[in-house]
């Protein structure tokens, strides 16, 4: 079961509505997922409309896979707006299967989009980090359509490399779950046996990865 937070796009006096049966692709790579709200008529002023909490179920053959909102795809209705500035991929369905150690080295110097989603932390929402040395070099908060990032000092003071983030999963012994790409670099992942509940428990979505030198 995946919990999903619906909005409307287009003009509405701050109402979304009644949101009508999620359309859902499974591919290869990633589950597409289209959340539709019931039609609407007549003039509106275009505040922000509210969200609606959404309950999709989900079979195993989406486990392993990119969670994808639709609405975010290149030339769909939502791109280009800031809810989709990290991309349309929304997070990743691990697979059931426990992970052992990452065996990845991080280079000197890159940049990566993550999401952390999971404990109480204060690296929490979804951020642009680039990374030199070994150290955080600069931070920024991406779109609030992933958990409205905030930028508070204690956010800047906690934030992570990926190579902090691989090496926390890998000292914790309980219920690890890893995604990695065709080159191994970590895509998703997380520590803890209840990711919804446990304070102490992590969870991490990589959107986006480059090793290419941070532009001065």
């Amino acid at each position: 079961m995946v919990s999903l937070l619906v909005t409307r796009l287009g003009c509405a006096g701050g109402v979304t509505g009644p949101v009508l049966d999620p359309v859902i692709e499974v591919e290869p790579d990633r589950v597409v997922i289209s959340t539709p709200v019931e039609a609407r008529s007549g003039a509106a002023n275009c505040l922000g409309n509210d969200t609606v909490p959404l309950e999709v179920r989900l079979g195993p053959d989406a486990l392993g896979r990119d969670l994808v909102d639709a609405a975010c795809l290149d030339g769909a209705e939502a791109a280009g707006t800031a809810a989709c500035t990290p991309g349309p991929a929304r997070w990743h369905l691990p697979s059931p299967e426990r992970a052992g150690r990452i065996d990845w080295a991080a280079p000197d110097t890159y940049t990566f989009q993550v999401t952390s989603m999971c404990g109480e932390r204060a690296f929490l929402g979804t951020f642009e980090v680039d990374v030199s040395g070994g150290e955080v070099t600069g931070i920024e908060p991406l779109g609030d359509g992933f958990g409205e990032s905030t930028m508070s000092e204690l956010v800047v003071d906690s934030a992570m490399t990926l190579g902090d983030i691989v090496e926390e999963v890998n000292r914790g012994g309980v219920a690890r779950r890893v995604a990695l790409d065709a080159e191994g670099t970590p895509r998703y992942v997380s520590l803890g046996r209840d990711l919804a509940q446990s304070d102490s428990a992590t969870c991490y979505f990589i959107h986006d990865y480059s090793a290419r030198p941070i532009s001065e």
